[in-house]
Parts: structure tokens; C-alpha cells; sequence
């Protein structure tokens, strides 16, 4: 297995308030892994870093071979030139969890706008690649449809077609559910699940336990900017080893 991405002693801190304190992460090439922990924990913190929203305070951030961020012991953070940071951009893609939808675009635009204005690829070809994803997400119909025109379920699924389009090597989901009542969640993690049947390399900030524990190879648990306890999904979560995972996952058992 090849390594898709690696982030080491990551720290950020807003003001006095440091979010990620020394977290590291490897995701190797067809690997889902899930993050968990409370609210405030800085798993999204943690995403967008590793999405560039966010710059980092110290660490490095490595795409495969390509170098997004290091640190220089004089310079501080080096991040990409701007012909690396292109070639990095195109091998991920954040699927965020209140959609982040275009609203002034239809369902095909807000697909194939990224694809076409950013990275050159053909009108014609953009297309037929959003119309595979919206066959796959089951709203081949919804193309000409407006955001405002979806149900939160419907528009997830166009967000995460938007993120497929651009044929990321791997995919990043910031809660995904958070925003949906729980009849439309399903509706995503089915998606979810499929992508990672087909071998979808995925980190998912979630906070659904069953999810994680049935879909994820691997599970990092954060708390107060700390990696606390990770390791296998199922093991993880059906027995965990620290007593702050432990009670956290006591507020979901039934």
C-alpha cells in the first residue's frame, strides 16, 4: 500500500487558544479512516489544515511525495510554491457539512465549474463525468435543478459528486451528517459506504459510532487537541482502551 498522505506534529493555535497540539496522521491508499471526539476536540480544526483553509504553526503536511508544508528551523512554515500547490490541490477533495453549495448555480454548474474554470478539463467531458456522479447518487434528474430546489439529503449527495468530480485521490468529509435530519442521513452514509467499498481513500470527521465502527479500516480519537487513542475501527470502538473513551462513547450506547 502506498501512502496518500501524511501529516506530522501538527500544531495551530487561534490566538492564546492552541486547537492541535503535536497530532500526526498517515492514511494509506484505500484506506477509510474515521475521526471522532467531542465538540472542541479540533477535528475540523484538523481537516482544514490538511485542506490548506487552514495554515499550520509547525509540522508538515505531505500529498504522496509532494511536499505541501514543512517547518524551517529559521524560517518557520515553508508551504508549496504555486505550480506544486496546483499539483497538490487536484489530489484531494472536502466535502463540508452544510453543503457549500453554489445557490445562484444548478446542480451541473456547481459539478462541472471546479473541473472546467480550474483545472482545464473540456465543457463536454465535465459534463459527462457529472452526469455518471448524479446517476450514482440517484438524482440524474436534479442537473437543471437550483440548491434551494434539493432536500439537505439531495444536496450532500450533489456535494459530494462535486468533490468526486475532481477525481481526488482522496476524499475528506467534515461531518456530513451534521446538518440532516435522521432520514437523510442514511441516505449519505449509503453513499459513504459505497465509496468505500470501492477502495475510496476517505477521512471522515463523524460522529456517528456505528458508522465508524462498521465502514472505517481505522479510528483516531481527539480530545483537547490531542490523539488520545487510535487503532483499529472495530477494536476501538467495541474496547476501548482509555477511560476519556470510554465515556465518550458511553453517551451513545443505548
Amino acid at each position: 500500500m502506498s501512502k496518500v498522505l501524511s501529516m506530522k506534529n501538527i500544531r495551530k493555535s487561534f490566538a492564546d487558544n492552541e486547537v492541535l497540539k503535536d497530532i500526526s496522521l498517515e492514511v494509506e491508499k484505500g484506506e477509510v479512516v474515521a475521526i471522532i471526539g467531542p465538540s472542541g476536540s479540533g477535528k475540523s480544526t484538523f481537516l482544514r489544515c490538511a485542506t490548506r483553509l487552514e495554515t499550520i504553526d509547525s509540522g508538515e503536511i505531505y500529498y504522496g511525495d509532494e511536499c505541501m508544508a514543512r517547518t524551517d528551523e529559521k524560517s518557520g512554515v515553508i508551504y508549496a510554491d504555486k505550480a506544486q500547490m496546483k499539483r497538490i490541490n487536484k489530489k484531494f477533495s472536502l466535502v463540508f457539512q452544510n453543503f457549500n453549495l453554489f445557490p445562484h448555480m444548478s446542480v451541473m454548474k456547481n459539478i462541472t465549474s471546479s473541473p472546467i474554470s480550474v483545472f482545464g478539463v473540456p465543457k463536454a467531458q465535465a459534463e459527462k463525468t457529472a452526469m455518471s456522479l448524479l446517476e450514482r447518487m440517484g438524482l440524474e434528474d436534479k442537473a437543471k435543478a437550483y440548491p434551494c430546489e434539493l432536500s439537505g439529503g439531495q444536496q450532500q449527495r450533489v456535494s459530494i459528486a462535486r468533490a468526486l468530480a475532481l477525481n481526488p485521490e482522496i476524499l475528506f468529509f467534515d461531518e456530513p451528517t451534521s446538518a440532516l435530519d435522521p432520514e437523510l442521513t442514511g441516505e449519505i452514509l449509503k453513499v459513504i459506504r459505497g465509496l468505500a467499498k470501492d477502495k475510496m481513500t476517505m477521512v471522515i470527521v463523524t460522529h456517528e459510532m456505528s458508522f465508524a465502527r462498521d465502514v472505517a479500516d481505522k479510528i483516531i480519537f481527539m480530545d483537547d487537541g490531542y490523539v488520545v487513542e487510535q487503532g483499529d475501527a472495530k477494536e476501538l470502538i467495541n474496547n476501548p482502551k482509555s477511560d476519556r473513551l470510554k465515556a465518550f462513547l458511553s453517551r451513545f450506547e443505548n
